[in-house]
């Protein structure tokens, strides 16, 4: 601390930096090695470390012992530590001059008097902690602070008028490390109000600023200990202030449906429900329909107003201004406010605060929509013609303009009333909707909206430039590219989008009451969401019908003939695209709820170029050989594939609550099925099919014989179907290739005759028993309307069979009339030897029992 100078090179030197120090310490030396280094302190530098010195911070810990789960954190944060029992007497080595700051573990009590009295700093162990996990300095605050629950918070009070109360509530939130004002500005981040009634509310409720109870300051005052919980996390945002605390509603003109409706969401927001002639009745709440010679007078501390206030209340979590909702033939009451002065002066502290959200939510709200209703408006005057046709032509525009307007003030209703409120960015409490369901309920609305708009404008424009050669098809036509890439998606998804609403609505109360406020402006003309969304699904057809119209009206000479018959050709392309790509996306969907119902069903049956059907009920009569009973299946149709389960019982279902409908058997592509079966309308195989399969592990073809329900389609229609379906996958133009009609008297006679395998007569005869009666219903008669039976047939002889036996005479009824003609899919011969192998568990439908070979089928078959 003294400075030195050297007589070598008379130059004081100044140590600022290391290299400085360093250079002026070569020079001066002058090469040679001195023994004392000259280290010379500038006046500033000699006075920063004496500061450094007096600003040493301790951390006096109250407590008897020693507390290492505090002084650990606190040298953390390079803070010396030391212990007191009265915080009056201070360890010997702690300096006079330094930082001392006291860690009070009970803010109470005659130690943390004395340190108040004091003017010490005195903070709690939730602080200490809350800092060092953070890594953030000790608050330097006079204000005693236990934690940091409401660090960073500036709250404004109002609405109370017990001083005592208030005191309190202010203590308790200075101690959490909030701050308070006095007046609301736009630095208050919270208001605490004990009422819904006051300017400093009103003026809460315009910023959005959240309003919140005096139980969200008694609640983080009881989690002061808990270290990761904030005043703003959602646990502790449940406690705002409710919308209608304090308020005795009454309600007008409602159906008696909609009062109990309303009545219970007005509890569960606060208010107290109550009776049109109750003497204690704050609001009235008058319907739409209730004219204003109908209500009732009411004293001057009633507000009657509509029932748009209550369901915006509602929405944005907070008691909305009266005054912009009063009934009609009703005048806001006179009520005292604070001065003027002081409110203007609040408003002007705010500077050049953002007033969007204050618009936003408490004048836009109830204020016209800048666009205009979606009522009849009267054209614009035109000039006249002495030509009917033109006249008639001139009409029926007219009137296409005045649709499109129509519609357009539609959809500008459900983007701008609707929609963009509900994806703004910045909203009173945080979003209604999420971006996922705002985007399934509205779809591509915006771009449809885009496209009408510019058809009006140059519908517009021709009926403003109106002559004989008008060319209203022209203008058609260059939009429909556009109508092409927009109408398909909204209409295919309108399901979903109403689902989505529905679901929306139920689920979320501020979505509800959000639409309650919006369906009941005037803009809507009482028409819900539901009702407006569905207005695209009808326009195109619409559009056409008009076209239709006009170009009966134009003569084939006209100019515009030709372009008006292409716009309605390219109406009904898009008309044929949206039907189509329904049909896609509904049998997309039906394919989900499939892979939802079936346990165990394979996700290979998801397909982009799989489109599902129809769904068959049957039922499994079992496997002879193992005396099962027949359990209820069901058969999921693809375009290239079935889906075949096996139905639960209800039984089952009581049981486990989670099981599916369905148990997966078999997922059999058209690719393994050689032919479809038509048993013909008589004997036991009425209304029945079959299908021949044949699985590439298995060289042996398997007949798997259903039997439609009551409700099904018929037989014929089901064969026609999929023999369409199987040549579609074998690029087949001819689907009467894959049928094969075998009726049951053929059955019957062939189980009667005098064949050389015995094993097959027997299989046949039992088969036939089987299906007789399973068919009688004298048993599970109640589901026996829809069968599938197995006919597991061994094959006939051996593959030389003489040409007189009865197998052959069966073989020769295979001719160019038969069902098994040159073009039919090859069946080859099985004889009986390459069957006699050991059973294996069946592991699926169809699979390791008997088969039902080629040549049996061959042997079966009649007149096509």
């Amino acid at each position: 601390k003294k400075q030195f100078s050297m007589d070598t090179s008379d130059t004081l030197l100044t140590s600022t930096s290391c290299s400085l120090a360093e250079n002026s310490y070569e020079k001066a030396c002058n090469g040679s090695k001195p023994y004392l280094v000259p280290v010379v302190f500038d006046k500033e530098i000699l006075e920063d470390r004496d500061q450094m010195e007096c600003e040493r911070t301790f951390a006096c810990i109250i407590a008897d012992n020693e507390r290492p789960e505090l002084s650990a954190p606190l040298e953390s944060l390079s803070t010396e530590v030391c212990y007191s029992t009265n915080g009056r007497k201070i360890p010997d080595h702690v300096p006079d001059e330094c930082d001392m700051v006291f860690i009070c573990e009970d803010f109470e009590g005659e130690v943390y008097q004395y340190l108040c009295s004091k003017k010490f700093r005195v903070l709690g162990p939730p602080c200490v902690l809350s800092c060092a996990q953070r890594n953030q300095p000790l608050p330097n605050s006079m204000r005693p602070i236990y934690s940091c629950t409401m660090e960073g918070i500036i709250i404004c009070f109002t609405g109370f008028k017990d001083k005592e109360e208030l005191h309190d509530l202010c203590g308790l939130v200075h101690m959490m490390g909030a701050s308070i004002r006095k007046e609301i500005t736009s630095s208050v981040s919270h208001v605490v109000a004990h009422s819904v009634s006051g300017s400093k509310y009103k003026v809460a409720v315009g910023l959005g600023t959240p309003i919140m109870s005096e139980e969200w300051v008694h609640q983080c005052w009881k989690n002061r200990n808990d270290t990761t919980l904030f005043a703003t996390g959602p646990e502790m945002m449940v406690y705002k202030q409710l919308p209608f605390t304090g308020c005795h509603i009454a309600l007008l003109g409602f159906s008696e449906e909609e009062t109990q409706h309303m009545r219970e969401i007005a509890a569960d927001n606060g208010a107290v429900t109550a009776s049109l002639g109750d003497s204690g009745v704050t609001h009235l709440v008058v319907a739409d329909s209730v004219e204003a010679q109908d209500v009732p007078p009411a004293s001057s501390r009633v507000q009657v107003i509509k029932q748009q206030w209550f369901w915006e209340s509602i929405q944005i979590e907070a008691c909305a201004d009266e005054a912009l909702y009063q009934a009609k033939g009703h005048t806001p009451h006179p009520r005292r406010l604070r001065p003027r002065s002081s409110l203007n002066a609040s408003l002007r502290s705010m500077g050049s605060v953002d007033l969007s959200l204050l618009e936003a939510s408490l004048f836009s709200l109830c204020s016209p929509a800048t666009g205009k209703g979606h009522g009849k408006r009267e054209a614009k005057n035109v000039p006249s013609s002495d030509c009917p046709e033109d006249r008639a032509r001139r009409h029926i525009t007219s009137e296409l303009l005045q649709t499109e307007k129509n519609f357009a003030d539609i959809l500008n209703i459900i983007v701008n009333i609707f929609q963009e409120p509900l994806e703004r960015p910045q909203q009173r409490g945080g979003p209604i909707l999420s971006h996922e369901d705002s985007k399934n309920i509205f779809g591509n609305t915006p771009e449809i909206l885009a496209v009408h708009q510019r058809l009006v404008a140059s519908l517009e424009e021709q009926m403003a430039n109106w002559s004989e050669t008008a060319c209203i098809g022209r203008v058609l036509l260059e939009q429909a590219d556009d109508f092409l890439r927009v109408y398909p998606p909204f209409v295919n998804f309108f399901e979903m989008s109403k689902e989505a609403l529905h679901r929306c609505d139920k689920t979320y109360p501020r979505f509800h009451a959000f639409l309650k406020a919006n369906e009941s402006r005037p803009e809507c003309c009482r028409q819900t969401l539901s009702e407006l969304l569905i207005t695209p699904v009808q326009r195109i057809p619409r559009i056409i019908l008009l076209l239709q119209d006009l170009v009966k009206h134009t003569p084939a000479s006209h100019s515009d003939h030709t372009p008006l018959q292409e716009a309605v050709e390219s109406l009904k392309t898009v008309m044929n695209h949206i039907n189509e790509d329904k049909r896609k996306t509904e049998g997309q969907m039906q394919m989900f709820e499939v892979l939802r119902d079936v346990e165990g069903c394979p996700a290979t049956v998801l397909s982009s170029n799989r489109t599902f059907l129809r769904r068959l009920d049957l039922l499994d009569i079992g496997n002879p050989t193992k005396g099962t009973k027949g359990d209820p299946l069901a058969l999921f149709l693809f375009s290239d594939s079935m889906e075949i389960a096996r139905r639960r019982p209800p039984s089952s279902f009581s049981i486990k609550s989670s099981a599916k409908t369905f148990k997966h058997l078999e997922f059999l592509p058209f690719t393994h099925v050689r032919a479809v079966v038509n048993f013909g309308d008589r004997g036991d195989f009425i209304n029945s099919f079959g299908l021949l399969v044949r699985w590439p592990e298995d060289p042996q073809e398997k007949l798997l014989v259903f039997r439609l329900g009551r409700d099904d389609p018929g037989q014929e229609d089901i064969v026609k179907q999929i023999a369409k379906l199987l040549a579609n996958t074998n690029f087949s133009t001819d689907p009467d290739q894959f049928v094969v009609l075998c009726s049951s008297e053929t059955l019957n006679s062939l189980c009667k005759s005098s064949l050389s395998s015995t094993t097959l007569r027997r299989a046949l005869h039992g088969a036939s028993k089987r299906v007789r009666r399973a068919f009688s219903g004298r048993q599970h008669r109640k589901s026996l309307s829809s069968m599938s039976i197995h006919l597991n047939l061994h094959g006939i002889g051996e593959e030389n069979e003489p040409p007189d036996s009865p197998a052959a005479d069966c073989m020769s009824l295979t001719s160019p009339n038969t069902s098994l003609s040159s073009s039919a899919p090859s069946l080859a011969f099985t004889p009986v030897a390459s069957l006699r192998t050991p059973r294996a568990k069946r592991p699926a439908l169809g699979r390791g029992v008997p088969s039902f070979s080629a040549a049996d089928l061959s042997s079966l078959g009649t007149e096509v």
